[in-house]
């Protein structure tokens, strides 16, 4: 990991700017000291202030752990303040002078709602956000695939409101999140389309051919801020756990072989009987299941042959979560097991055939862009798919 992270935590803070411990003494502690389940309510979407480049985004490290991000046009300092109750009452400085900041808040009380603003010092410029940590029976999830910045960037727009009424606490991307992950530019049209929600979830990014790169792109690894290698890692958010996966065969071996071992070990260590999630979920670029895109046959084969087995022989997977063929359908596969393709951003599927013969289609939309939205409620999942006028195309469950 080539950033340079400041680091709060309840031994110390990396600046003589912070103050206060992240533990949970706000307002909406119930009154025996348990935290309550306040569900924080979105900041206004107004226009990003020009001192930001990108708008504050939120990774999660662990169930207590939020790495706060965020890009300026020039190099600069800057503050994070925060706090269980909107008056916020702790802060952290990003006290080294740079265009990308990364300030990581830990010892954070489970469960919690926390509310933030970061500042660009010297500027008056402020942008404000929520988070939700793990530890809740019911919340909320979304997935987006092929957002494909900025080509795509005015399509996406349109989910805007529906994506901020549902109110997810956690984003997972399927990959394809710009056009050339090398470029820049490209990351900024992402931050900049998804500015109106960004700051208000976790998010949980993919690799994919578009942005990948020898090793895992450049700019994604030093962007985000995620567990592992940055390039495979898995996430536990309450009762699921969400497995972000590099799919990227043809231009990295290692996801064949290295990450395929360690899928294998992590599938057996979340089916172990300690602590187990109650569902498995699986984000990765290229399907195992489409019935679109006949040339892309031989990748559906891979996929069957390296990544379902790896989950499949090591306690099982009960969603996969995919993207790449600019459609969406959803189908089910030989086990039991729900599929999804999602296309945000673009629609332009290729001609039909070559479904793999352990996938059966369920439902298939051709003509209209789509991302799915899933309310965890014990132990069931709710899902619901949206167009971008926030019509439903499709809906289904899973219950364990």
């Amino acid at each position: 990991m080539r950033r340079a992270l400041c680091l709060f935590s309840l031994l110390a803070a990396c600046s003589s700017s912070s103050s206060g411990t992240a533990d949970d003494s706000g307002d909406d502690d119930d009154a025996d000291g348990s935290v309550s389940m306040v569900d924080p309510e979105w900041p206004a979407d107004e226009p990003l202030p020009p001192a930001f480049d990108f708008p504050p985004y939120l990774n999660l490290l662990d169930p207590t752990t939020v790495a706060v991000s965020w890009r300026t046009p020039e190099a600069t300092t800057g503050v994070v303040r925060f706090g269980t109750t909107p008056e916020l009452g702790q802060q952290i400085a990003a006290s080294t002078s740079e265009v990308e900041h990364h300030v990581t808040l830990s010892g954070l009380a489970a469960q919690s709602a926390y509310y933030y603003e970061v500042e660009v010092d010297g500027t008056g410029a402020i942008r404000k956000g929520v988070f939700v940590l793990p530890g809740r029976s019911q919340w909320r999830f979304m997935q987006s695939g092929e957002l494909h910045a900025p080509s795509e960037s005015e399509n996406v727009a349109e989910f805007a409101p529906a994506i901020r009424a549902f109110k997810p606490h956690v984003l997972v991307e399927s990959g394809d999140m710009v056009d050339d992950g090398d470029d820049m530019n490209h990351w900024r049209s992402y931050m900049q389309t998804a500015a109106p929600w960004i700051s208000n979830v976790l998010l949980l990014p993919s690799h994919s051919n578009h942005v990948n790169g020898s090793g895992g792109n450049a700019n994604l690894l030093e962007l985000f801020v995620v567990p592992n290698n940055e390039r495979w890692y898995t996430t536990r958010y309450s009762q699921v756990q969400f497995f972000n996966i590099d799919s990227t065969y043809a231009a990295n071996t290692d996801v064949g072989t290295t990450q395929i071992d360690w899928i294998k070990t992590e599938s057996m260590k979340a089916h172990d009987g300690t602590d187990d999630p109650t569902f498995v979920i699986g984000s990765w670029h290229h399907p195992a299941c489409s019935s679109q895109y006949y040339t892309r046959g031989g990748e559906r084969d891979w996929v069957w042959e390296h990544l379902v087995p790896a989950f499949k022989d090591n306690g099982g997977i009960d969603l996969i979560l995919a993207a790449h063929d600019k459609y969406y359908e959803r189908s089910t596969m030989t086990g039991g097991i729900h599929h999804l393709i999602t296309n945000i951003g673009n629609t332009s599927p290729e001609i039909p055939g070559n479904n793999h013969d352990d996938c059966t289609a369920v439902k298939t939309e051709r003509d209209t862009k789509s991302t799915a939205f899933f309310t965890v409620d014990g132990n069931t999942v709710n899902a619901q798919v949206v167009n971008e006028t926030g019509a439903e195309i499709d809906a289904f469950s899973m219950t364990k």
